[in-house]
């Protein structure tokens, strides 16, 4: 880097050292800030006092490090262009936290599956602590024989819900009405979002709770509505999040944030607790039966060790995450596919040509027809590809000292895979920003091997739960939509692929409008 270049950072981090002071200042009284303040300079200090040899990044300053960053709506694209410069694997620092981003395929499989142990563990945050009842949940807490217990449960629930034509036979219900719904828009323009909502929610609800709502019922609405405000206002993340000390003295959008969070998770609880209630062994209907059972067995073994790790507020939490891994990045992931279908008619045409081929018109598709749909399953992974709904992923933590790329990473240190670089290394994938769902098939139009740098589930120890469940799920409502509609812009109006939201919450489509045609 040169000397200007230099200069230029180190000027922006004293100029937002001011700010983080006067944040400091105003939430906490002056002693306490100049407490908190010298101990993150102690701990700077010391850590680099100590020898490891970290991977590179752009210059840091203590307390701020790289100040800019924490307002980056485009993260994911910053810390690629910074591995231009860096390497591969690069160090970035927001306030004291110091975070190495894996911008390769290669990067991250050494360090996610190769030495998968050593990142299996996730950081502790003010939120997530909040989110997962302490630390309970398969998404935020640690990797401890009480998290494989919990996946294991999880797991095997999630594939007793789907065997023989349970899933099918919850999609043909969810998909009845989706049908219904977009038919009743007589082709005028609309936005989707609601109705891909609603198809999803009483997919997962049916599957995690044998309860489904109507569109327009109240609680269905409420939720979707807070979920949506809670991915608006949690946006890029919560500076108590960075600053730990703060959340002693929480800001007014923490709290609004944790209050949002907390309506939202209530919804699942409460569906839970009525299982608890009301649970008969010789019936077991649904996912949320299932992870009651393996309590009940642990009961009858008189295992003590076991049933300590099965509190009601693990197994709401089991469900809660089976829950979410099939609701909320399969939905942002259908809005985005439907204006990419939009937008391209020729491919949109394709995969309609090849629907008709295999099912005809007389039938919907099913998932028996998946393998038959090769074309189709294209469109979906290359809309999985383009429109990476979490470009960074949910953090890793180093459980041990170890290293990637020949780098030290100190136990602790968070690690996050950037999906989105990784989907967008030209490398693996020819002009990356062109939508081109041919990049997934063979010359002959099979399924090709799916390239290692398509990861949109991540991978190692942590990768989604939900993917059993949504692959599926998105395949077939993608199927049943190419098969009764043609989707179309409003007449004159292009397609728009800039987010309304991009940050840790996610990579989600605006609000556009399309036009569901029915198809004879």
């Amino acid at each position: 880097m040169d000397m200007i270049g230099f200069k230029g950072q180190v000027q922006e981090g004293l100029y937002h050292t001011k700010d983080v002071f006067a944040i400091l200042w105003n939430r906490v009284n002056g002693t306490a800030c100049l407490v908190g303040v010298s101990a993150s300079l102690a701990v700077y200090w010391l850590i680099k006092k100590t020898r490891y040899r970290l991977p590179p990044g752009p210059v840091a300053l203590p307390l701020v490090g790289n100040y800019s960053l924490l307002g980056d709506s485009r993260l994911h694209e910053t810390c690629a262009r910074l591995s231009a410069i860096y390497g591969p694997v690069i160090t970035i620092q927001i306030g004291p936290l110091k975070m190495v981003v894996l911008n390769t395929i290669e990067a991250t499989i050494e360090a996610m599956v190769t030495k998968g142990t050593d990142f299996a563990n996730r950081p502790v945050t003010a939120s997530g602590m909040l989110l997962s009842d302490g630390g309970k949940n398969i998404l935020l807490s640690q990797y401890t024989p009480t998290w494989k217990l919990h996946r294991k449960i999880a797991s095997k629930a999630l594939r007793n819900s789907l065997r023989g034509e349970k899933q099918e036979t919850a999609l043909d219900a969810s998909m009845a009405e989706f049908i219904t719904l977009l038919t009743a828009t007589e082709g005028q323009p609309f936005t989707p979002h609601a109705y891909i909502d609603h198809a999803l929610f009483n997919l997962m609800s049916g599957l995690c709770f044998k309860k489904v709502y109507q569109f327009n019922d109240k609680t269905f609405k409420r939720f979707i509505d807070v979920d949506n405000e809670f991915i608006r206002e949690f946006g890029l993340g919560l500076i108590e999040d960075v600053f730990p000390i703060l959340a002693i003295w929480p800001s007014q959008r923490f709290q609004k944030v944790i209050g949002l969070l907390t309506e939202i998770l209530q919804f699942t609880y409460d569906r839970f607790q009525e299982h608890v209630d009301d649970f008969d062994a010789d019936d077991i209907k649904d996912i949320s039966d299932f992870v009651i059972m393996a309590r009940k067995e642990a009961e009858e073994e008189e295992n003590a060790e076991l049933l300590d790790q099965l509190t009601d507020e693990h197994l709401r939490q089991i469900v809660t995450d089976v829950f979410f891994a099939g609701f909320e990045t399969s939905r942002f992931t259908l809005t985005w596919g439907l204006l990419y279908l939009a937008g391209h008619p020729e491919v949109q045409k394709r995969a309609q040509l090849e629907m008709d081929e295999v099912v005809g018109r007389a039938r919907l598709p099913t998932l028996k027809d998946r393998s038959s749909l090769p074309y189709t399953e294209a469109v979906l992974h290359e809309v999985m590809r383009v429109a990476t709904v979490s470009p960074l992923g949910i953090p890793h933590a180093a459980r041990v000292d170890s290293m990637i790329c020949g780098y030290d990473i100190p136990k602790g240190t968070t690690v996050a895979i950037n999906h989105w670089a990784l989907h967008n290394d030209p490398r693996y994938w020819d002009q990356p920003q062109k939508f081109n769902p041919e990049r997934f098939l063979t010359s002959e139009g099979k399924l090709a091997p799916i390239p290692d740098s398509w990861v949109p589930f991540s991978v190692g120890r942590r990768v989604c739960i939900g993917e059993s469940a949504s692959k599926p799920e998105l395949i077939l409502i993608l199927s049943v939509i190419l098969h009764q509609f043609n989707i179309k812009l409003p007449p004159g109006v292009a397609a728009d692929y800039s987010p309304e939201a991009s940050g840790l919450a996610g990579y989600i489509a605006n609000r556009y409008k399309i036009q569901a045609e029915k198809r004879e």
